[in-house]
């Protein structure tokens, strides 16, 4: 099979695939691993359950969660740098409310006082703790490059920097992808691009719309252990990475395009985070990242077959785009490879087909 993209996505698909005895992977991609402009590189590296007022995505989101510690456990030099994350980014009562939802679907989460903030953040500030917060319990801090770096490894697959122009298509079926250098034929072709998705099915005639935003993070020089847990707080989120990196962006998931100074703002994103800390050392800037994410227009995973505008079902051809990546990545593989080679949906990707709802109940397998 070709699988067009080479972030986390598409390595979990690859790594799924050989693990069911697919032999041959091919991975298109203009942006290799740990490239900066592809969008697993500029990830935080939270895994978490959360889906606010969404069961089925919580579900979803909470299954990765716990399958991610498995899918560690099969894969050499890959681990998470941390378990376990504080929020406190809600008002008390939006918080208490978000932890007994998310407790009612089954997530190990729950409320820690002041006192125990202290105990586990003893480098915050006095002045910076919060009077209650929330702890994910199984909450993961996962390097999203080395992840994906490590999958690609496992599946044994090519990767070919390359960019992919166009789908080919014959009657309703996929028969391969068309680069700036050759056409490459395939009868599998899973469509793991990002933002790039919607140009591609354009090409045959598949109208896919996405929303992006840029996102800012910071990496200071190593320090010391400041932060045990990554803590999300009204306006900043930050964990240190274990080469002893705060990795520090601002208010989550806000959009960063505004900003006229980048590298002002990622100095004072530091500069913020030094007063809320108890450290005398300087932080120094290593670098940043200012990497676009790629949204589905409702903020849900968009997994599944594909039908054309006349309702047909179109063979050969599988879509999955996503954020984030770094939690959903690895069941989204998982369970697409089994629906590409079985035919069966899984429950729970089954509310996240790409395309409208009421086509999907008359193709239930699309």
């Amino acid at each position: 099979m070709i699988i067009v993209g080479a972030g986390i996505v598409g390595a979990s698909f690859a790594y799924h695939a050989y693990q069911n005895g697919v032999d041959k992977i091919t991975v298109l991609s203009s942006h290799l691993p740990g490239d900066k402009n592809q969008a697993t590189s500029n990830t935080w590296g939270w895994v978490n359950g959360y889906a606010s007022n969404d069961k089925s995505y919580a579900t979803f989101r909470l299954a990765n969660l716990n399958y991610w510690p498995k899918l560690i456990n099969y894969i050499s030099n890959l681990n998470y740098s941390s378990k376990g994350a504080f929020i406190w980014d809600q008002g008390e009562k939006d918080l208490q409310n978000t932890i007994k939802q998310h407790q009612s679907w089954g997530q190990s989460v729950k409320i820690s006082t002041r006192s125990e903030l202290k105990k586990h953040l003893p480098y915050l500030n006095l002045n910076n703790i919060p009077t209650m917060a929330g702890f994910g319990v199984d909450d993961l801090a996962i390097d999203g490059v080395r992840a994906t770096k490590e999958l690609f490894k496992a599946s044994g697959s090519k990767i070919l920097k390359t960019n992919v122009k166009e789908i080919i298509c014959d009657s309703n079926n996929v028969i391969g992808v068309k680069t700036d250098d050759e056409i490459i034929n395939d009868n599998e072709v899973i469509l793991t691009a990002g933002l790039g998705a919607p140009k591609l099915l354009s090409t045959i005639n598949i109208p896919f719309e996405m929303h992006s935003s840029l996102g800012l993070l910071v990496y200071t020089k190593p320090l010391p252990q400041l932060l045990k847990y990554p803590i999300t707080g009204f306006d900043f989120h930050a964990r240190q990475d274990d080469k002893g990196r705060l990795i520090i962006g601002g208010k989550f998931d806000d959009d960063s395009s505004q900003e006229e100074n980048i590298k002002g703002t990622a100095k004072k994103l530091i500069q913020d985070m030094a007063t809320r800390l108890n450290y005398n050392g300087n932080m120094i800037l290593d670098h940043f990242t200012l990497g676009k994410r790629p949204l589905p227009v409702d903020g849900r995973p968009k997994i599944g077959r594909l039908i054309n505008q006349k309702g047909e079902k179109l063979n050969g051809i599988y879509l999955a785009v996503m954020h984030s990546g770094i939690t959903n990545a690895p069941l989204a593989g998982k369970f697409g490879i089994d629906e590409v080679l079985s035919g069966k949906r899984n429950k729970l990707i089954r509310d996240f087909s790409p395309q409208k709802t009421d086509i999907q109940e008359e193709f239930p397998n699309v």
